[in-house]
């Protein structure tokens, strides 16, 4: 049986789009860490943004979580300064999201909730992180 990724990455101009979905294995999670480190490449030398639309996240085992806090602290250490989160409607999910992002932030970082894609790009396109 083949297993697909419960996740996407899309990065354009200087915006990484992140859809997750499903449960996440720590298999998955370092298959996201590994693909996600290698797009944002080009982006990394200044600022840049992100999108997480985890609308369709399922619960995951609480080994993924300090694999993807590692990776949080790594994207702020490379210039992540501005992200845009769609949380799902499930409070256990929105406190799964929040322990993986509990952390001291850079100074400048912005961070905001948006209701859907519109918003999301919306808030993007105000700060100037797309055209």
């Amino acid at each position: 049986m083949k297993h697909s990724k419960p996740f996407s990455l899309e990065l354009t101009d200087r915006v990484l789009r992140v859809t997750a979905f499903g449960v996440w294995t720590l298999v998955d999670a370092r298959e996201y860490v590994r693909q996600m480190r290698l797009l944002v490449q080009p982006v990394i030398n200044s600022d840049w943004a992100c999108i997480l639309d985890a609308r369709l996240w399922k619960m995951s085992p609480a080994e993924v979580f300090s694999l993807l806090r590692d990776n949080t602290l790594w994207c702020y250490q490379r210039k992540l300064m501005y992200a845009v989160t769609l949380l799902p409607d499930d409070k256990m999910l929105q406190w799964q999201f929040i322990k993986t992002t509990e952390m001291e932030k850079p100074e400048g970082f912005v961070s905001r909730l948006a209701e859907d894609d519109l918003a999301a790009y919306a808030l993007l396109r105000a700060a100037g992180y797309i055209n």
